[in-house]
């Protein structure tokens, strides 16, 4: 396997860690304020029981896990262009293949040569 196809696949198995935490970190969320919720439903003043969910403290941890998820999708990005370009994919067949513009290809190629 060549360094760029390693960097690759390390880099999709972090994005999907990420994923996990992202995901962990929405349902405890949600866990939260459904509790908050019932509470409201018994009887309970409604902004009282969603500040005893810790509203602040779920915020940052998924404001934290929605920061590493779009980090791990530039790298993989970024590690999948170095190794597509290696094996001779054009940008305009990546840019036609995630979907987005060819000058933003364009971009993720030179990152991914390491010219930025």
């Amino acid at each position: 396997m060549s360094k760029p196809t390693r960097e690759a696949t390390e880099s999709v198995e972090q994005l999907l860690d990420a994923l996990v935490e992202a995901r962990q970190a929405i349902r405890a969320t949600e866990v939260a304020l459904r509790r908050a919720l019932k509470k409201a439903e018994r009887g309970a003043d409604v902004a009282t029981a969603i500040i005893a969910a810790n509203p602040a403290e779920a915020r940052q941890r998924v404001n934290d896990a929605l920061t590493a998820v779009e980090q791990r999708r530039h790298d993989v990005r970024r590690t999948v262009f170095a190794a597509a370009l290696e094996e001779g994919m054009s940008i305009t067949d990546l840019s036609k293949a995630w979907g987005f513009s060819r000058q933003l290809a364009a971009r993720y190629a030179k990152e991914a040569r390491g010219e930025v």
